[in-house]
Parts: structure tokens; sequence; C-alpha cells
């Protein structure tokens, strides 16, 4: 049976059976992986607080038919604010649930695992909503859905200060022009264009720093919301419980 190790973080966990669980586990160098943890659920197990969501962990794992099978588990990093604050844990489960939908299976994905883990970082000392709408932003960008945020989509001009529109499905900013064309897209304002911009181009330590007005913060949350649901084709379940909280 071949082993390997590898950093984790587990997204998510199922019981089964009587005391193993299966998780779903964003691994640095084999990607998204389904793994056992057998006899996990049992207190004297030696996995046990271990294999946690959220938590960066060092796995030693065997390959199985279906499953890669947990032999061994180091925490490296417990993220412990995360995990003691309702909110910012389900912010957490949030950015899983996003990685979970934008990443298949079994294929590595080292730029992302390393966008969780700074998001992750970035979470425990801070809980401001900006961390989730910069690792949005980012996790489209690394999927490959990256929005277009310098030239209008449709005539491929620059765009300007001024009246500017958001185009949701094809992802991007129309210039107003063709906006008066083809009358679709919602209003942009030139703060949220920004602020997109400096997203993109810089680490999450740059992106704290900055100060945004609430208006600013609120467009760009429904913004990127409403894009996700368009890529995704559907509504994330973790959205809806940290929008009650």
């Amino acid at each position: 049976m071949q082993s390997s190790k590898t950093s984790g973080i587990v997204l998510k966990g199922t019981n089964y059976g009587e005391a193993d669980k299966i998780l779903t586990v964003l691994s640095e160098r084999l990607g998204k992986i389904k793994v056992i943890a057998k006899g996990v659920r049992r207190i004297k197990s030696h996995l046990a607080g271990s294999l946690e969501p959220f938590m960066l962990v060092d796995l030693q794992l065997h390959e199985g038919r279906t499953f890669y099978i947990a032999s061994g588990a180091r925490i490296e990093n417990d993220f412990p604010k995360i995990h003691s604050g309702l909110e910012k844990t389900a912010k957490a489960f949030f950015l899983g649930e996003l990685v979970d939908k934008f990443v298949e299976e079994n294929h590595p994905v080292p730029d992302i695992f390393e966008l969780l883990y700074q998001a992750l970082s970035f979470l425990e000392h801070n809980n401001r909503d900006l961390a989730i709408r910069a690792f949005e932003l980012k996790i489209i960008e690394a999927a490959g859905f990256n929005p277009e945020l310098f030239e209008c989509v449709h005539c491929k001009e620059k765009i300007t200060a001024g009246e500017n529109f958001w185009d949701g499905v094809e992802g991007g900013v129309i210039c107003g022009g063709c906006q008066a064309t083809m009358h679709h897209g919602k209003e942009i304002s030139d703060e949220t264009i920004k602020l997109f911009r400096f997203i993109v181009q810089n680490e999450y330590e740059k992106i704290n720093l900055l100060k945004l007005n609430s208006d600013t913060e609120t467009e760009a949350e429904s913004i990127l919301s409403e894009y996700i649901r368009n890529i995704l084709e559907k509504d994330l379940k973790s959205q809806r419980f940290l929008k009650m909280i």
C-alpha cells in the first residue's frame, strides 16, 4: 500500500460506521481528496482532535481502493480563535464550501491550498468581512473565472471612472456606452472597481490596510455573491447560515 505525507486542511467530515469519519481534505501535494479516518470518533483514538475542520495538519496517508486512509496526523496550526467564536467558525465553513465547490478532486492545486491557508491566518487575527471578499475574488481567479476589471467585456475599451456596470454572466465591467446599447448589467461604483482591482493585485497584508465605507462593502458582497451563484449555478448553504448570525 503506497504511503505519502502532505500538509492538509479538513474542509468537512461525515460520520461513517460506528467510529469512522470520511473527510474532505484540501491537501498541499494531492489537491482535494477523500480520506477515511478509522476509529477517529473513539475517545482513545490517536487521531482524535487532530482532524477537525480548518486546522493545518501534517498528514500521513495510505492510498486505499476508494479513499486515502489517515494513519497519522500532527497539528501544525489549530487556529484557536476561529474555533472558539461562532462568527469566525461560520466564515471558515463558508471558505471551505467555496473550495469544495470550485476544486475538483485529485488534482494538485498548491495555489488554492496556499490561498486557503492565508485566508484562515487572516481570519484568525481579524474579523473583517473584507477577508471573505478577498478570498471570493481570489479563488474565482484561481479557478479560471477571473473577471475583467480593466476593459469593457464587450467593446474592450479601457474602463474609466464614471458610469460603469457589472455583467454577472460574462464576469466583468461594462462601460456606460455598451450598457446603454445592450441594456443589461447592474451599476457598479468606481470604489468597488478599485477594491476588486486592489484585491487581485495584492496579498492579504496589504488588503487588510484598506479602509472601506459600508456602501462599498455591501456592493462588493452583492456583486461577488451573484457572480459565484452564476458560476456554480447554485446557492451555498454556508452563506445562508453566515447571514443569519
